[in-house]
């Protein structure tokens, strides 16, 4: 594990060095689990997808050949990381302040809306609150990253760690 040093310029980051196991290679910014599945040694990450999208390690910070070991960024501000709108709906795009999640088979993080509720209203907790990856920082939607027909690469906080 390695901790950014600390300084006034740059914010604080954690790195961990993973392995791909994916059978491919991993490009710079790709989110990617932990593989809880085939390798279990809790080194390997893979393509975020069915139940390893409850394992996700981080954000890839460059390009990683098929078994080979690369850097995974796993807390702290990322300049870059692929990200995804969902339905189209207002409370799938993703615009500062959304939480991201991994919520289908890829490598991009999709929004969750914010819950706002008025005091006397009881909300359920879904099944995805728990399993939030990061925060987006990226600016308001335009119309081509509030649907997941285009995925694109954005600011976020990364919270994996």
């Amino acid at each position: 594990m390695e901790f950014q040093r600390v300084n006034r310029t740059n914010p604080e980051r954690v790195f961990v060095v993973m392995k791909n196991s994916i059978g491919s290679a991993i490009a710079a910014n790709q989110w990617v689990a932990h593989d809880v599945i085939t390798d279990e040694d809790g080194v390997a990450v893979e393509k975020p997808k069915g139940l390893n999208r409850n394992a996700i390690a981080g954000v890839a910070v460059e390009a990683i050949a098929d078994g080979d070991y690369g850097l995974i960024q796993v807390w702290g501000f990322r300049n870059a990381a692929r990200m995804s709108g969902g339905s189209g709906l207002v409370t799938s795009k993703i615009t500062e302040g959304t939480f991201l999640y991994v919520k289908t088979s890829g490598y991009a993080a999709y929004a969750r809306a914010n819950i706002s509720v008025a005091s006397t209203a009881v909300v359920a907790i879904s099944a995805h609150e728990l399993d939030k990856v990061g925060i987006a920082m990226s600016p308001t939607n335009t119309a081509a990253k509030a649907t997941s027909a285009t995925t694109w690469v954005g600011k976020c906080f990364v919270k994996c760690l």
